[in-house]
Order: C-alpha cells, then sequence, then structure tokens
C-alpha cells in the first residue's frame, strides 16, 4: 500500500470515528469494541442522568479519530 492509499484509508477510519470505536472495527482493531462500548455508555449517560457527558464522550470522538487516521497511517496508535 502506497503512502496516498494509507492516507485515504486512515481518512476512512477516522470519518468512522464519529461513532467512537467504529474506524477500529474497520481497520481490524479489537479494541473498537470497547469503545463503541464506552461511547454508549458515554451517551446513555448524558442523555438520562448527567448532561455534562456530553463532553467525555466528544472527547473520545476527537481521540478515537486521531487514533485510528493513526493506525491506519504508521500501524500503531496513540492508545
Amino acid at each position: 500500500m502506497d503512502a496516498r492509499e494509507k492516507t485515504w484509508h486512515g481518512l476512512r477510519a477516522a470519518s468512522l470515528s464519529l461513532v467512537p470505536g467504529l474506524g477500529h472495527l474497520y481497520l481490524g482493531e479489537k479494541r473498537g469494541y470497547a469503545l463503541v462500548a464506552c461511547a454508549v455508555v458515554l451517551v446513555l449517560v448524558s442523555r438520562l442522568l448527567w448532561a455534562p457527558a456530553e463532553l467525555p464522550y466528544l472527547s473520545l470522538i476527537i481521540l478515537s479519530g486521531v487514533d485510528a487516521y493513526s493506525i491506519a497511517k504508521r500501524g500503531h496508535g496513540l492508545m
């Protein structure tokens, strides 16, 4: 895979990370399941119990997207 393909692959994974963990699952990473579970818990908590829980969810989106791009581009992520 050349550099251009890696970049597009990384951008696809990062865009799927709007739901944290989907980009990791797209790349075949097993930790994507844990990220999806954390995202679901944070959404439920923010909707039902504590509205400020949206901030950690947004942080998880950003971290997940950067990590998925990093995995696709370099072969290893931030986490």
